[in-house]
């Protein structure tokens, strides 16, 4: 017999039925939303946290309630969740907006025009609309064009029967990036409601991953020390996130070994292969797209070429084919230079010299951490 009994429970798109350390925070955001199920009314609300603080978690289990409490009541609730670190323009957020509410492809239609299917679709099926905005700032601090920001407020205006039916979630790790909008977006944002999220302590990890492990594990598969040691050892590399790869991997190697059993050096050879750097765990799926494309394309290039580091010019040009090959519309070069600065100061890379001289690397070894980059670009472009 294997330690899981569900080990979806461990992944991190995965929606748990309760949010330890979180009751608080769900309950208001709730309250906020409650009434968009009965009337004609609708919010927009700003989460914010910074990482590791449960912002997606939460808003993913708002809006499975949100589904949940419609159909009870028999009120008709589409529910979008949208990554803008994923979507660099418009286009791309809107044509996933496209998809998920309106269930069909928006090849050749410009944003306005997926948008205007989207308001049609929610009015023809006299439905109500909730869009969760997750990575706001990334998304505005790597040159996102804010036209998102003022195309979706004022989404009824398309047809007035929209009125009071679209509401949205901005979710960010500061307000900062609300200061970066021009004063027209700004006005068209209004005055949202604002739900905070503070870090959590050593006593709140150890909770959650308890719960998450309970719902993971057959019982008695893993030892409540062995849960405070993961807990422990997560706090240095993000806290809860990294303490559920900490128990998805002591557990995979659990069940290579043929155990029924999580011991501590699973968790020790668990910890050993989570690919991490100077600044600690490497979350590749929290950088946006383009910079897991360059990333991707720098590890491939020291790969090919068996060198301690690579020019620029060769990154890039192993970028824009990463590009072409996912169909995706490639950013220029000094865009992507300011791209390798971030991923040089977040600890991914080495960078020497500037401009056209500029060179990158890699100081750890990178098998770990290019198979984590190729999972997140397939979550990234799943149909």
């Amino acid at each position: 017999m294997g330690v899981f009994r569900n080990r979806e429970a461990l992944f991190h798109d995965y929606v748990p039925l309760r949010l330890p350390h979180r009751e608080r925070e769900f309950e208001e955001l709730l309250g906020y939303f409650k009434p968009v199920l009965s009337g004609r009314l609708s919010v927009k609300v700003h989460v914010n946290g910074e990482i590791g603080t449960g912002k997606t978690v939460l808003c993913r289990r708002l809006l499975r309630v949100l589904e949940g409490e419609a159909s009870s009541a028999g009120v008709r609730v589409k529910c979008a969740y949208l990554n803008l670190a994923y979507a660099p323009k418009p286009y791309y957020a809107m044509a996933e907006l496209h998809r998920q509410v309106a269930g069909a492809p928006a090849s050749g239609l410009s944003p306005e025009q997926m948008l205007a299917n989207v308001v049609e679709t929610v009015v023809e099926e006299d439905s109500k609309l909730v869009v969760v905005l997750d990575e706001v700032d990334t998304y505005i601090d790597e040159g996102g064009d804010a036209k998102i920001f003022y195309l979706l407020p004022r989404a009824h205006e398309l047809n007035m029967e929209a009125s009071g039916r679209i509401s949205l979630i901005y979710v960010s790790r500061s307000f900062d990036w609300l200061g970066r909008l021009d004063a027209a977006t700004l006005d068209t944002l209004g005055r949202t409601l604002a739900v905070k999220l503070e870090p959590y302590g050593i006593r709140q990890v150890r909770d959650i991953t308890a719960y998450r492990a309970d719902e993971a594990f057959e019982p008695r598969a893993i030892d409540e020390e062995v849960i405070d040691f993961i807990a422990h050892i997560s706090m240095d590399y993000g806290g809860v996130r990294y303490a559920l790869e900490l128990l998805l991997g002591a557990g995979i190697i659990a069940e290579r070994q043929g155990r029924s059993h999580v011991r501590a050096e699973d968790v020790r050879m668990a910890n050993a292969a989570i690919p991490k750097g100077s600044n600690g765990a490497f979350y590749p799926d929290e950088l946006s797209l383009h910079k897991q494309l360059i990333l991707k394309s720098i590890m491939e290039t020291l790969k090919a070429t068996e060198k301690p580091y690579i020019t620029l010019q060769d990154a890039y040009i192993n970028y824009v084919e990463a590009c072409q090959d996912q169909n995706v519309e490639p950013e220029d070069e000094n865009t992507i230079i300011e791209y390798i600065k971030d991923l040089k100061m977040e600890g991914y890379i080495l960078q020497r010299g500037k401009g056209e001289k500029m060179k990158v690397g890699m100081e750890y070894p990178f098998h770990s951490l290019a198979e984590a980059i190729e999972k997140s670009l397939k979550r990234s472009f799943k149909p």
